[in-house]
């Protein structure tokens, strides 16, 4: 499977030579055919030479932006374009275009790509019809339209059935390893009064933002003000956690808005919809603005009939609405299993659908966090199952090499 190299973390040459046309290009290439045409493209147009570099096999976290106004990746070597951009489209910033070329001549290829907002070039290609496309890919990028339009962060809400099933520990585990990863990633924490946000972070000196009467109203709101409510926790993973004397419900829209500004600004948006929020989490709210929903359960009966209720509620708006938000379930056992009245085939049962990941108690897991450490990095299968859900999130293939019977179920010792 093709994967992109370390290369896609050389940074951009800091003072580029302004000209018309296309600004900033960087080119991924397979064949040394490709290269040629595409530069003498550039040439011939007087543009910038783009910065070509070679692609071979390898997987490779992918740490640092890119600061080219477009990138393009060739696939005329791959085997199923679909499947390899998907491997590594989360890493690539959202306010990019990106052109991928291969030699697929298919219109499912054609419409998944669009879906990703990606632009595809099929091969071969005349060095005018390509100049005319690269103009119409920067035009569309000035203006945030096109199939760039659909360029934006991917969000996830983490929603708890009830408080205290651990939906806050999954917001910033997932967040942490997606963050690992490579993946530039905002946490947005929904507990606006005492929250416990810095200690599942294991941050210091961390105080949230207090919206007031002279905080700027939501009509006068830019992508540069909404930029300044973040909180650097560490590498590519930012925090947004704001409170105030409004109400919550002021507070959540407000939050909302400032989502919607950052949307072009980073890979993710996972947001903690703890069980604890003092707000009734509407399943409208979910259906219409978030990509994934994670419905986080225990093996409690008020847990599961909760999880029921809502799991109902949104399958029934997306009927309704066309909605394309994914559910994914999950059973955290924050206690030993036989602390629990209900079994694991009871659960399904009740339930009325299947479990997608299954997390078992750690019994050293409070001493990691207080600590200030990730679960994931210090236990083998925390670390698997946030993986496996990181996987799920994106519409990757779980690889079931190796892995045994654990797919069925994870255990967490």
């Amino acid at each position: 499977m093709f994967d992109l190299t370390k290369a896609l973390t050389t940074k951009a040459k800091e003072e580029p030579v302004v000209t018309t046309g296309v600004l900033g290009c960087t080119l991924f290439y397979q064949t040394q055919e490709c290269v040629n045409l595409i530069q003498e493209v550039f040439r011939f147009e007087g543009w910038n030479e783009p910065e070509c570099l070679k692609v071979s096999a390898g997987l490779t976290k992918l740490t640092e932006k890119q600061n080219s106004h477009i990138i393009i990746l060739e696939f005329n070597e791959s085997r199923n374009v679909v499947e390899d951009v998907k491997a590594f489209a989360s890493k690539l910033p959202t306010h990019q275009g990106v052109i991928v070329i291969g030699k697929e001549d298919a219109i499912s290829t054609l419409r998944s790509l669009k879906d990703m907002g990606f632009y595809y070039v099929f091969w071969p290609v005349n060095k005018q019809e390509f100049a005319d496309f690269l103009n119409h890919v920067s035009k569309n990028l000035k203006t945030f339209s096109g199939v760039s339009e659909k360029r934006k962060a991917k969000r996830v809400a983490v929603v708890g059935s009830k408080g205290g099933v651990g939906a806050s520990f999954i917001t910033t585990e997932l967040s942490s390893l997606l963050a690992t990863q490579g993946t530039d990633t905002i946490v947005v924490d929904h507990q606006y009064t005492d929250t416990n946000i810095d200690i599942l972070l294991g941050l210091k000196e961390f105080t949230p933002r207090t919206i007031d009467e002279f905080t700027a109203p939501l009509h006068e709101m830019d992508g540069e003000g909404a930029l300044s409510y973040l909180f650097s926790a560490r590498k590519n993973l930012r925090l947004l956690a704001i409170d105030g004397d409004m109400s919550q419900v002021d507070i959540l829209n407000y939050n909302q808005t400032l989502c919607d500004l950052l949307s072009r600004n980073t890979n993710f948006i996972v947001e903690d919809f703890s069980g604890g929020v003092d707000f009734k989490v509407e399943p409208q709210l979910l259906v219409e603005n978030f990509d994934v929903v994670v419905l986080v359960l225990d093996a409690s009966v008020s847990s599961v009939r909760s999880a029921k209720r809502l799991y109902e509620k949104i399958t029934n708006l997306q009927l309704t609405l066309s909605s394309r938000t994914r559910v994914i379930t999950v059973v955290n056992y924050h206690r030993p299993e036989n602390a629990y009245v209900l079994q694991k085939p009871d659960i399904i049962k009740y339930l009325g659908s299947k479990v997608d990941l299954e997390i078992n108690y750690c019994k050293s897991l409070s001493h990691i966090v207080i600590d200030g450490k990730r679960g994931h990095k210090h236990d083998r299968q925390i670390g698997r199952s946030m993986d496996l859900l990181v996987k799920s999130i994106n519409g990757l293939p779980v690889d079931q090499k190796g892995m045994g019977s654990w797919l069925k179920k994870v255990r967490v010792k």
